[in-house]
């Protein structure tokens, strides 16, 4: 009873992967953040930094990365399903990013005051940085990281039958 949601192993690590998508897709949003706290920059740009300038060193490598976690993995049986749930859930959060992306392209050009761009920014930045890291330490713990609202009710849908 239970052990469907612990997570064994290797898969531990396996199921972190996925997550390095919405994490280098999303760095943006934290661009004030790091401006107000130039240690947290420097650790983005020590960590991130290398991933994020290889992501975009390759055209279309997030379309190509989105596919296989979206597709690759949604009938494989022979992938743990807990792996699966997670490659799920990490394309979800990457499209969830497109959003408040398409919001910002509304108002392109538009002179916005800093006071209301630089709130929005962090508050999107801390959204996604919080069910990144929430879903990275609960799969280091073993646990399945199932209680993002919405998202991972679309993703345990998404993955199918254990």
């Amino acid at each position: 009873w239970g052990t469907d949601n612990e997570i064994e192993g290797s898969d531990r690590l396996k199921s972190c992967v996925p997550y390095l998508l919405p994490l280098v897709e999303g760095d943006f949003w934290g661009r004030y953040i790091y401006e107000r706290v130039p240690p947290l920059g420097f650790l983005d740009s020590l960590f991130v930094g290398p991933l994020y300038e290889f992501y975009t060193q390759i055209p279309f490598l997030g379309l190509i990365v989105f596919v296989a976690l979206t597709l690759g993995t949604r009938g494989n049986t022979d992938m743990n399903w807990n792996v699966r749930f997670n490659a799920q859930q990490a394309a979800l959060i990457d499209v969830v990013l497109v959003f408040p992306e398409l919001i910002g392209s509304g108002f392109e050009g538009e002179d916005i005051p800093r006071y209301i761009v630089e709130p929005s920014m962090n508050f999107v930045y801390y959204t996604y940085m919080s069910m990144v890291l929430y879903s990275i330490f609960c799969n280091l713990q073993g646990r399945r990281p199932d209680q993002i609202p919405w998202i991972s009710s679309y993703a345990t849908a998404l993955t199918g039958p254990i």
